[in-house]
């Protein structure tokens, strides 16, 4: 006869490290929003694909939000581990631990750092064509948007760039993808092609 599973014992320790990480966590974020709204910025942090990547927008022509570089939001992200004497990754580390947790216990809400932060996971389409939308113009060297871009392309499930040009045509109908998006693409699906023979 098998014995019952040992029932995972977890300690008043253990319950206590946990919601003090998750408040330093929020704490954090509530200061990024804080500088975010101070910077005219709102900074999206969209967990996709278990990885936490930053979407920045201008709050200047509000109710429109404007897709812009993320150095602004990486810039915001350094001032906030500074001031709190985090870790210098605390947005790929303590970020996406905390949504992943939030997401599992339905207990994320996407505006509780509203105005300057939003919370958002499995955006991965939307995230990717706003990144898209910004290589139509040359990047500040801070940004990692064309990184972003080439992580999300590895990553989403479609099988040719045709798809990625409608995912693309969808959130910004008006414009075509530039001739950087589409030597990306064609790049990581080359790859893809050379990794699957």
């Amino acid at each position: 006869m098998l014995s019952p599973p040992a029932k995972k014992i977890v300690s008043k320790y253990d319950m206590n490290a946990a919601a003090l990480h998750k408040s330093h966590v929020a704490k954090a974020l509530h200061r990024l929003s804080d500088l975010a709204s101070q910077a005219n910025v709102m900074v999206e942090l969209a967990l996709c694909h278990g990885t936490v990547i930053a979407v920045a927008y201008s709050m200047e022509q509000l109710p429109l939000l404007v897709v812009r570089p993320n150095d602004i939001a990486i810039r915001l992200a350094e001032a906030v581990y500074m001031d709190q004497r985090l870790r210098h990754d605390w947005l790929e580390t303590d970020v996406s631990i905390f949504m992943s947790e939030g997401t599992a216990s339905h207990t994320l809400n996407a505006e509780d750092f509203a105005p300057g932060v939003r919370l958002s996971v499995n955006s991965s389409a939307n995230v990717l064509a706003r990144k898209l939308h910004l290589l139509r113009a040359p990047l500040p060297p801070d940004s990692t948007d064309a990184q972003d871009v080439e992580f999300l392309l590895g990553k989403i499930k479609v099988s040719s760039p045709e798809q990625i040009q409608h995912i693309y045509a969808r959130a910004f109908p008006a414009d075509s993808l530039s001739d950087t998006a589409h030597q990306i693409i064609d790049r990581v699906f080359r790859a893809r092609a050379a990794t699957s023979i």
